[in-house]
């Protein structure tokens, strides 16, 4: 795992979900969608501390469809505006090379 592309990558793909988030009303639903990163075969410490810098939070290693991160957009709702901001941080995530899902939970 490149530490540093990882950081850069989180830190690109939140700004973009933020972006698109702004762009939605924030009617809906109160969720806790949140994008579901699978990094396999890496120090959960090491993983857990990139997303720290990219200034993102995820409690630990979770499964759910495998071993992975759950993290939480920083995109300032709790309705439509999170859904959004998890598709699309969720697709930057992929588009980079990274292997993300898109967790979906009502609240």
């Amino acid at each position: 795992m490149d530490r540093n592309k990882l950081v850069t990558d989180l830190r690109e793909a939140n700004a973009a979900a933020k972006a698109a988030a702004d762009a939605v009303g924030d009617g809906g639903t109160a969720n806790l969608d949140s994008v579901f990163l699978r990094i396999p075969r890496q120090r959960e410490v090491k993983v857990l501390q990139a997303i720290k810098d990219a200034g993102l939070y995820c409690r630990g290693k979770r499964q759910w469809i495998g071993q992975g991160y759950m993290i939480t957009p920083t995109s300032g709702g709790q309705g439509n505006k999170r859904a959004k901001a998890a598709e699309v941080m969720t697709k930057e995530l992929n588009d980079r090379g990274w292997d993300a899902l898109t967790f979906y939970k009502v609240d």
